[in-house]
């Protein structure tokens, strides 16, 4: 039965968001590309992890960030139903997070505005330090995300990209010392991050009686592979 038409009468809409990088810096070395494979590789293992979970609904949204910060996928959309379009990195585009951050608590603001569903689980991918020359600086763009009620309750990872990646500002968003942290150093890594990343939140977001529990015990992939973006880039 059409779970739409109620065959799973059960189930709660579990929010996922992917926040990404594209500033100009993700044109280096391949990492834009390795960030849209790594996504379209993802698809298929939350899908897999969507149907072992009758309790969830999971919904997907994608937020980029540059300069500016703008929903590629805004309307929440059920993985089954989702695809990856490819994204573009920006051409001397800044690192904006705090921007983006802010238009994360407008989302968190409107789901509180709505009823039932599990915390939502939220995943940042990001290569560099943030910048506020457009927008609000990274830790005021950040307290507006910790104020909303489901921006504070929400699973956060993040993952850092190559050596450049300001782990001191990724880990301040995800706020907890005891999950990991994780910085990939070639395109092999970040597809395993991402997995790991988005199996590890959305079995912690729908499992919020065990919280950090969930998370911690799904084992994290060891760093294989030449660490190219380890070293200094021209």
């Amino acid at each position: 039965m059409n779970d739409r038409l109620g065959g799973a009468v059960g189930r709660k809409p579990l929010h996922f968001i992917f926040v990404l990088d594209v500033s100009g810096s993700m044109l280096r070395s391949g990492r834009i590309q390795a960030l849209n494979n790594a996504i379209r590789e993802v698809v298929p293992h939350l899908r897999e992890e969507a149907r072992s979970n009758p309790h969830a609904e999971l919904l997907v949204r994608v937020l980029a960030f540059a300069s500016e910060a703008e929903w590629i996928v805004e309307e929440p959309t059920p993985i089954e139903d989702f695809h990856w379009r490819r994204l573009d990195a920006i051409p001397q585009g800044f690192t904006e997070l705090g921007l983006a951050l802010r238009t994360l608590a407008g989302a968190m603001r409107e789901l509180d505005s709505k009823t039932g569903g599990f915390p939502p689980a939220i995943i940042l991918v990001s290569d560099g330090r943030p910048t506020h020359s457009r927008g609000p600086h990274f830790s005021e763009g950040l307290q507006e995300l910790l104020s909303e009620r489901w921006g504070a309750a929400a699973v956060r990872l993040a993952l850092g990209v190559g050596r450049d990646a300001n782990m001191n500002s990724l880990r301040r968003f995800v706020g907890n010392e005891d999950v990991p942290l994780l910085r990939a150093d070639n395109p092999e890594q970040l597809v395993e991050y991402i997995i790991w990343a988005s199996k590890a939140a959305s079995r912690g977001a729908s499992m919020p009686v065990l919280g950090d529990d969930v998370r911690l015990t799904y084992p994290v992939p060891v760093p294989s592979g030449d660490p190219i973006w380890s070293r200094t880039q021209p």
